[in-house]
């Protein structure tokens, strides 16, 4: 499908059964999931708008992760795998994070558990200064893989998504801000965007840069050998790949 003079690819998952059409970006795809091929053409013709509006989005993004790459402390580091027999580390030197561990799937993990751990102290430290700041406290502040870059819930507790570490520092204290103010305010008001201004007087502006940044966690360090998917017992199926996807009603 042609979109802005690019050709865009599209990944088709026929289901018979279902009613609704649905569609997601998977970094430069649009994954479609709909009843049938001319159910999923209707729907593009439809949406054409959307999607071009959204694919410029995609093609645009900052991705924190990529192959045998990583954005950290704001900015874009090489990662180097080195077999080791010992316990998983790793060092930073020169724009290059190298990773001593046993197999890249091992060193992946311990890049995720040093992200999460490095999110944690940052972003707990700095939610908890800023809600009292504001007369609250938080019931917890937990860091991890999130698919938002945070949430609050009713409770007080706070998540923040680790990828917040590899932001600029400005970006970070936007992202806490805006978690924390809710816990004034459990809402997207008026009201609700004054606390935040309190927190983080730049809001809008930072607001307009974070969506620039593509927060999916990719494995950096590919595997050596690996594993080939298998599409064995999903005929008419074209792609397993359909979590998250969004009905285009709710678009």
């Amino acid at each position: 499908m042609q979109v802005g003079g690019n050709d865009m690819p599209i990944e088709f998952v026929q289901k018979p059964r279902i009613r609704n059409t649905y569609l997601r970006f998977r970094d430069c795809t649009l994954v479609v999931v709909a009843r049938n091929r001319k159910s999923m053409q209707k729907a593009l013709d439809r949406h054409r708008n959307w999607i071009a509006k959204h694919y410029k989005q995609v093609r645009e993004s900052v991705r924190l992760f990529d192959s045998n790459a990583i954005f950290y402390n704001s900015a874009r580091h090489a990662v180097k795998y080195e077999p080791s027999g010992s316990r998983p580390r790793s060092e930073i030197s020169e724009g290059v994070i190298t990773v001593h561990a046993r197999s890249p799937e091992a060193a992946n993990r311990h890049i995720l558990r040093r992200m999460i751990a490095e999110t944690q102290s940052m972003a707990g430290e700095m939610a908890y200064r800023k809600a009292e700041a504001i007369g609250k406290k938080p019931r917890s502040v937990r860091a991890r893989r999130y698919r938002k870059w945070g949430a609050c819930k009713s409770d007080g507790s706070i998540t923040i998504n680790f990828c917040i570490s590899m932001l600029p520092s400005d970006l970070q204290d936007y992202t806490v801000s805006h978690e924390v103010a809710h816990l004034a305010e459990m809402n997207h008001s008026r009201s609700f965007w004054d606390v935040v201004g309190m927190l983080c007087p730049d809001y809008k502006a930072l607001r307009k840069r974070l969506a620039a940044y593509d927060n999916k966690w990719r494995e950096v360090i590919p595997a050596v050998n690996p594993a080939k998917s298998s599409d064995s017992g999903n005929s008419g199926t074209e792609t397993q790949n359909t979590q998250e996807l969004l009905p285009f009603q709710h678009l």
